[in-house]
């Protein structure tokens, strides 16, 4: 009897092997597409034929995830994707905050011993990654897997946050000219000034962007009367990719940098770094970052509703779908793992909102006067405000004591704030905390967000459909369509498929980590294991 039931179970392991366990990718990828709302992926799936469809098709699509914070801006999305943790752990809160000690506005990546290399013209900057208070994904794979980093954007805060606090290659626009810093070198990379040199992006001066696909295959109208263009461009495509005069001027690669061109640059230039540095061909486990800009740039310039927007997503899907394939030939279909997903989503274009339901824009200096009014008549004449920064709203030094020192003082400051159209309420920040387990998804947003020192004395907080942006459109809120953002998952080591668990951008780090086989000494994120499979 036991010998027969040995050879019914002989007979039934060779019908079904076990599945082998997934080896570690030799490659991590990570897409960070800037403005990404989550609705755009299924709204525009009738455009995916390439990347984006091979993403969706082979991977695993998680449509329920959003972040858990208010202040969804760059910075601060780009430094919980590559960390795994929240603002409150990565002190990142803003792509701006005021530094009390000394009396000045500090962007995010601000780097005072870091001086920058240009490859063009020299530029006079300190920028790197000194304010990410947490590792990242990169910075644990070059210690625990020997990586080769490479972190390539349009823009500065970007490109640091995804590189962390070291890299291979960190490369960004800064105005007219491309350059990295010394937190990442001390002289340019040869290869990548081959690069700039073989392929400037001034050839692209006078060029039009037009639709890669029909006009009436766009949803939506091709003009939109209330987007906000660059000088010389109208409210819809065609644009013209041209400066002020016959030369490559600073709006020229403002417009470039819009325009679907610079996405294609970043993926050509990605292709090229594979070959030079022998991305994911090594026994290490290597890490390409792209933060693809162009979306946002369009987006807030045009609405998530233009043409812009959505010829943008299209040729994305090409682009992707032709990394991909240099990744399938150079590194091997099955040793690269890639994630997408974006740093925050984008408000609708108040005024087309408006016609139909509450919403509008603040102007940020009335919040400013109002405030300022209220307090002039409790202390006297003086400047008391020393800046409103997004959400966060600062004193002057000793102001704040003095409002809490005076019964009602703070109260009656806060209630002038509540009073200016479209904000819906103003909460104290050294004590918002406090509220992080509370029953009002506002309240754990902003103390999710809280960093003590950078934050703001007040964290003022806006209506629904109401923004402070100068632009057409803006975000930064914890509301949903600016909180909501794809992610997205492939490779051998997930299980493809849709999933409708709630998570977070938080989420990636933990599992690609996972997935690489490296620790993490801390993180706010969980591990995906619904998408991990058998691994």
């Amino acid at each position: 009897m036991r010998g027969v039931v040995i050879a019914i179970i002989l007979l039934l392991f060779a019908a079904f092997p076990p599945k082998a366990q997934s080896e570690s990718p030799k490659l991590v990828v990570l897409l960070v597409v800037d403005q990404m709302r989550a609705d755009y992926l299924a709204r525009f799936q009738h455009h995916w034929t390439s990347g984006l469809k091979r993403l969706i098709d082979d991977g695993a699509w998680f449509r329920q995830a959003a972040y858990p914070y208010f202040q969804t801006n760059t910075c601060v999305g780009h430094a919980t994707i590559s960390t795994g943790s929240l603002p409150e752990t990565h002190g990142i809160i803003g792509n701006n905050w005021y530094d009390r000690a000394e009396g000045r506005l500090r962007a995010c990546a601000d780097n005072s011993d870091s001086p920058l290399i240009s490859y063009d013209d020299p530029v006079e900057a300190t920028l790197g990654p000194d304010n990410l208070m947490v590792p990242t994904l990169s910075d644990e794979l070059r210690v625990q897997a020997s990586a080769r980093v490479v972190s390539l954007s349009m823009k500065p805060r970007v490109a640091v946050m995804l590189a962390g606090h070291g890299a291979d290659v960190a490369l960004w626009r800064q105005g007219t000219a491309w350059v990295t810093s010394t937190a990442y070198t001390r002289e340019p990379v040869v290869f990548i000034e081959q690069f700039l040199d073989a392929n400037p992006v001034a050839n692209d001066l006078g060029k039009i962007w037009t639709r890669a696909l029909p006009e009436n295959l766009y949803l939506f109208s091709g003009s939109v009367d209330v987007s906000r263009p660059f000088e010389g461009w109208a409210t819809g495509l065609p644009h013209t990719l041209i400066g002020l005069g016959d030369s490559p001027d600073l709006l020229f690669y403002q417009k470039w940098m819009a325009s679907p061109r610079s996405n294609d640059y970043l993926g050509q230039l990605a292709g090229t770094i594979v070959d030079a540095l022998d991305l994911g061909q090594r026994e290490a486990t290597d890490y390409l970052a792209l933060g693809l800009s162009a979306l946002d740039y369009a987006g807030h310039r045009f609405g998530p509703q233009s043409h812009e927007v959505q010829d943008v997503l299209i040729q994305l899907d090409r682009m992707l779908g032709r990394l991909f394939d240099k990744l399938d030939t150079t590194v091997g279909s099955g040793r690269y793992v890639v994630a997408l997903t974006a740093d925050h989503g984008v408000v609708p274009i108040p005024e087309r909102r408006a016609r139909l339901a509450d919403a509008g824009r603040i102007p940020a200096q009335q919040i400013v006067d109002a405030a300022e009014t209220a307090i002039r008549g409790q202390f006297g004449p003086g400047r008391h405000v020393a800046q409103f920064e997004e959400q966060d709203f600062y004193f002057e030094p000793g102001i704040y004591a003095r409002l809490l020192d005076q019964e009602g003082a703070l109260e009656r400051v806060a209630d002038a704030i509540r009073a200016v159209e479209g904000v819906a309420e103003v909460y104290r920040g050294d004590t918002i905390r406090e509220r992080r387990n509370s029953g009002n998804a506002v309240e754990r947003a902003l103390a999710r967000n809280y960093y003590p020192g950078r934050s703001g004395d007040l964290l003022i907080v806006p209506r629904p459909y109401w923004t402070t942006s100068v632009y057409a459109s803006g975000h930064g809120t914890s509301y949903d369509y600016d909180t909501r953002v794809p992610i997205l998952l492939m490779g051998d080591q997930i299980t493809p498929g849709h999933y409708l668990a709630e998570v977070t951008p938080a989420d990636i780090t933990p599992t690609l980590a996972a997935i690489a086989g490296v620790t993490l000494a801390r993180t706010d994120g969980r591990v995906l294991t619904e998408a991990l499979g058998d691994f």
